[in-house]
């Protein structure tokens, strides 16, 4: 369990996202973890222009250089040393070993962003991908089912089979259905080890 979880350091890896996108992101982090995450700050970490970069080599950077509960965004792909080639690029990933996720925009969004619809998009998928992997910063689990919040949309941690669907297909029947509140199960989880009961329910 994170020694401080109420702080989160949102890190800019090398991406072109803009500030006030990495503001709208944090915003949304935090309505979903009302009582639990109190603060964030964002953190720009220059990085040597990547195309790819394995996500557990970030996260031991970010870990080293910033610390505490961390999640990093980068455009770059993280990939991972998965032999099936589903799962050897990922939308995000969480450290184990330390407090640090990483999120990838690289397959989130079109590669141009020319309408608000279009960066509305962008910013809540890549809100709902930073959501599920802060959740597995404060020790929830996937889903490998569908489970449902209570608004009829699915729970942030949500994973299925990526495989079943292709990445783009993924990207459109998991992560634009997830919401932003939890299911009972991970609702009920965080309570009890935050006690923030009344924040959450």
């Amino acid at each position: 369990m994170l020694v401080n979880q109420s702080q989160l350091n949102i890190v800019r890896a090398g991406s072109y996202i803009t500030y006030s996108s990495l503001k709208e992101i944090g915003n949304r982090i935090l309505e979903s973890f009302p009582g639990i995450i109190i603060r964030y700050d964002l953190i720009h970490e220059d990085m040597p222009f990547v195309d790819s970069i394995d996500a557990l080599l970030l996260t031991m950077i970010l870990d080293e250089g910033i610390g505490g509960h961390t999640l990093g965004i980068t455009d770059a792909n993280l990939k991972t040393r998965d032999s099936d080639e589903f799962y050897n690029s990922i939308f995000g990933g969480k450290n184990p070993k330390n407090d640090v996720a990483v999120v990838s925009t690289r397959k989130l969004g079109p590669e141009t962003i020319d309408s608000r619809e279009e960066y509305d998009l962008f910013i809540s998928r890549t809100s709902k991908v930073s959501v599920h992997e802060v959740g597995h910063n404060l020790g929830l689990t996937d889903h490998a089912s569908y489970k449902m919040a209570a608004d009829g949309s699915l729970c942030p941690m949500s994973r299925g089979e990526i495989n079943r669907f292709g990445f783009k297909g993924y990207v459109t029947a998991i992560i634009d259905g997830r919401g932003f509140d939890f299911c009972d199960e991970c609702t009920d989880f965080l309570s009890r080890v935050y006690d923030a009961s009344d924040a959450l329910h």
